[in-house]
């Protein structure tokens, strides 16, 4: 990599970029000039400012331990092996991108040799309630008290807490394994509170899952996890959080479930009990591709979880799995449930859900999740080009059964969710364009 100047970020490097009140400017405090590559080799403890006409090089794990990272739209952050972006529970992101300047966050190498676990990710940290104590977040070594989140003991916390801003970026190659169930996600959302927000974020072809959500209440909209090699949403711990606007594609032979959900291995009932709502979400699975178990949702070890106005399609195993006896309770009980959705070849057929003979107590998810007080059917929702993997297109066509409003329901008003009457996570605007990439490597 041709670089004319470059340094290494120190702690408050750029938090001088404010400068210019009148007082006289230390030499140590210069901002570095525009246009510029710079290695951030160094943990960050005070507001600083990455500036777009920059790029960053991270060369560690770098920790923001205090005050707000502020990463300006456009700004392109490159992750070397072994490294990541962890915003701890006592600082705050804010990185907000435009359609028209995305922020990226990708691997360092050359474009044509990037490829999944090339790099890290990005952790958000936070404060809110886990149905445990403090956690370390995984894929590191335990130990480093950066590395946890939570309030302290088990259903304690701040669900409000504000990890900061994530709007319009793409996360690419990165998912880095450091050992056997140790691996960074793209993007990790760990105890993250309601006043957090994440908005248009872009997970792409990543080794683990594109986006794992730890505890906390933090809402979601507009997600696109492209090609996660493992999961596309993976929820414990409690997550309480609102999504709208989810979509999920898997490759020809990559990824395993659309989504996985715990609330806790260990306990199952542990509270506050893993319990989202989504409104609005589409997953494609991989079709017959590949070795690794392919379906659509895998909902077990006690989660609950409203979700409603759902496209699931393509999965070469199995749609719905409601694992395990205390998930298959809370499907009885109301408290987790799947309405107002399509299903479309789904282990070969268009007709019926396929079989899940999992220890769940007897639940009989086929029939089940398609009896008609739960306005689910079959239909082919007709979408452009959902398999296409270097330029998908998730909009329905006009003769498409999710844009018939019998078929869908109207999300609450409640402040985040938006009236979108209509299956699957777009109707007839295209929110992902202007913003996202599909490359290759």
């Amino acid at each position: 990599m041709k670089q004319l100047w470059k340094k290494s970020l120190v702690v408050g490097l750029a938090a001088v970029s404010a400068a210019g009140c009148g007082e006289p400017k230390d030499d140590n405090t210069t901002p570095p000039p525009q246009g510029q590559t710079i290695e951030v080799a160094a943990n960050i403890t005070a507001d600083t400012t990455w500036e777009s006409a920059n790029t960053y090089v991270l060369k560690q794990h770098v920790f923001v331990e205090g005050g707000t990272l502020t990463i300006q739209p456009g700004t392109k952050v490159l992750g070397e092996t072994g490294t990541s972006l962890v915003i701890t529970r006592n600082a705050k992101i804010n990185a907000v991108g435009t359609k028209d300047k995305p922020i990226v966050f990708t691997s360092s190498k050359e474009p044509g040799q990037r490829k999944s676990s090339d790099w890290g990710g990005v952790i958000l940290l936070g404060k809110a309630k886990l149905n445990v104590p403090d956690q370390f977040i995984e894929g590191f070594p335990t130990g480093d008290e950066r590395l946890k989140y939570g309030g302290g003991e088990a259903n304690v916390g701040d669900d409000t807490h504000d990890c900061g801003k994530l709007k319009y970026a793409r996360i690419e190659f990165a998912g880095f394994k450091i050992a056997t169930d140790k691996e960074i996600n793209s993007l990790t959302l760990g105890a993250c509170g309601t006043k957090t927000e994440v908005e248009y974020i872009q997970t792409l072809r990543g080794s683990d899952d594109g986006v794992e959500v730890f505890g906390g209440t933090v809402n979601l909209k507009h997600i696109l996890v492209s090609l996660a090699e493992d999961d596309g949403l993976d929820w414990d711990f409690g997550y309480r959080g609102k999504v709208q606007y989810l979509i999920v594609q898997q490759g020809p032979e990559i990824g395993n479930n659309g989504i996985e959900a715990d609330n806790y291995e260990k306990g199952n009932d542990n509270l506050p009990r893993s319990a989202p709502e989504i409104w609005n979400a589409t997953f494609i699975g991989r079709g017959a591709g590949g070795v690794e178990k392919s379906i659509g949702m895998t909902l077990r070890r006690g989660t609950a979880g409203k979700l409603n106005n759902v496209i699931v399609q393509d999965f070469a195993d199995g749609a719905i799995d409601i694992n395990g006896t205390s998930s298959a309770q809370q499907f009885r009980d109301g408290a987790l449930s799947i309405k107002n959705s399509l299903f479309w070849n789904l282990k070969g057929s268009n007709t019926a859900l396929p079989a899940e003979t999992d220890n769940d107590g007897g639940l009989d998810e086929a029939a089940e999740l398609t009896a008609s007080s739960t306005n689910n059917r079959f239909a082919d929702p007709k979408l452009a080009a959902a398999a296409n993997v270097k330029a998908p297109n998730f909009k329905p066509q006009a003769e498409s059964a999710a844009l018939l409003t019998t078929n869908a329901a109207v999300p609450p008003t409640d402040g985040f969710f938006e009236k979108a009457q209509f299956v699957g996570a777009m109707g007839t605007d295209d929110w992902t364009a202007g913003w996202t990439a599909f490359p290759e490597n």
